[in-house]
């Protein structure tokens, strides 16, 4: 499972609640190199699996790298959509058309196992996909990643495929786990889900299990073929495109590629091109604190659903009386629009705890602002 995991983390984009805060790293991890773009926290019988946030400098062009987790809680997208607008140029990973833009109801056709597998953790994780919480629509936005022909080309001249690349990565984590074994630390065996389903603690549990794995999944990312198009050929893309934007006078940049990714960007980076690490961040994207899974309630499900129709309907008509320059509503939710969620409770019409936008929310079926239940929208990005 640590492979699959590791392909599905790592894996190539192909196209045809609240925000949290990052929290800061330890004093030597801020400045000293090579970093660590993803970790594991155990807390207690839970934990939660963060991803980086490290800031390099050269001259006065400051970079920030994002390190992505393909799959992760909503929060974690909201924060990172806030971070990026702070970049005059966030360089994001995408293998496909030059400048694709993906958004929410981009065309799903076609059979790609790597974006499968992706979306049925998704839904069994209860976690957010990257390509529908990333809003892509901002003028900053800078496709910097390889075409689908390009990419075909440099696996065809190194004498690769996807197979291959997966099957390298396969075997490292084949090998890792012997050498774990051979030292005493062997992983954790596969839990017994069918029992943890029947206590409610099915979905916790598979978040916990993969969460322990993709922390190792930089070393098996690592693992495979020195220079492969995978990693290391779709970075030097990366690094070709920040190159150009550097020279086109842009001073704030972001580069937003999977965690497994960095190590070597980050190598580039301060061995051949100049940085020098300024800052370090961690981000939770997993939050693996324990929870009885939800009960299926077909009427709950539904005023969830109908909850959330509303809030989409409100947050349009929230972006409309910002823009036109009228305060936040005092009393009571905006005219013309739904006035209470499906449990009786007056919807909330507030300011975002960063930025200029609104949101709306609604306290849930337990009525008590803060928690899991919580339903939130913000206003709509873009036009």
């Amino acid at each position: 499972m640590r492979a699959l995991c590791a392909c599905v983390a790592v894996g190539v984009l192909v196209v045809g609640g609240r925000a949290q805060q990052p929290a800061p790293a330890a004093a030597d991890e801020a400045v000293a190199v090579p970093s660590d773009f993803v970790r594991f926290v155990a807390v207690d019988d839970g934990g939660h699996l963060d991803t980086a946030i490290t800031t390099y400098r050269n001259g006065d062009v400051e970079l920030v790298l994002f390190g992505a987790v393909h799959i992760a809680d909503q929060a974690c997208y909201d924060t990172l959509n806030d971070r990026f607008t702070q970049c005059d140029a966030l360089l994001y990973e995408l293998v496909g058309p030059e400048d694709y833009r993906p958004s929410k109801d981009r065309e799903r056709g076609g059979f790609n196992p790597i974006a499968i597998l992706q979306a049925g953790l998704k839904n069994a994780l209860e976690l957010q996909f990257q390509l529908d919480a990333v809003d892509y629509s901002p003028a900053n936005f800078v496709h910097a990643d390889m075409t689908p022909a390009e990419f075909e080309r440099s696996m065809a001249e190194r004498g690769e495929s996807l197979l291959s690349i997966m099957l390298d990565m396969m075997l490292s984590g084949m090998k890792m786990q012997r050498e774990q074994a051979e030292n005493g630390d062997a992983a954790k065996a596969m839990p017994d889900l069918v029992t943890a389903f029947q206590n409610r603690e099915g979905r916790h549990t598979l978040r916990l299990a993969f969460a322990q794995q993709l922390e190792n999944m930089e070393l098996l990312a690592a693992g495979g073929r020195e220079g492969n198009t995978l990693l290391q050929g779709r970075n030097e893309k990366c690094l070709a495109v920040l190159q150009r934007e550097m020279a086109a006078g842009k001073k704030r940049i972001g580069i937003y590629y999977g965690a497994a990714h960095l190590p070597h960007m980050e190598q580039r980076l301060v061995r051949d091109l100049g940085f020098t690490k300024t800052g370090h961040e961690w981000l939770v994207a997993w939050d693996c604190r324990k929870r009885l899974d939800r009960q299926y309630d077909r009427a709950l499900v539904q005023q969830r659903r109908q909850c959330r129709e509303d809030l989409a309907r409100l947050a349009v008509a929230a972006k409309a009386r910002r823009l036109a320059g009228d305060p936040l509503p005092t009393d009571g939710p905006l005219a013309g629009q739904p006035q209470q969620d499906p449990w009786g409770r007056a919807y909330v019409v507030r300011a975002r705890p960063t930025g200029t936008r609104w949101e709306v929310a609604s306290l849930g079926p337990d009525g008590v602002a803060g928690t899991d239940d919580d339903l939130v929208e913000q206003e709509p990005r873009g036009r």
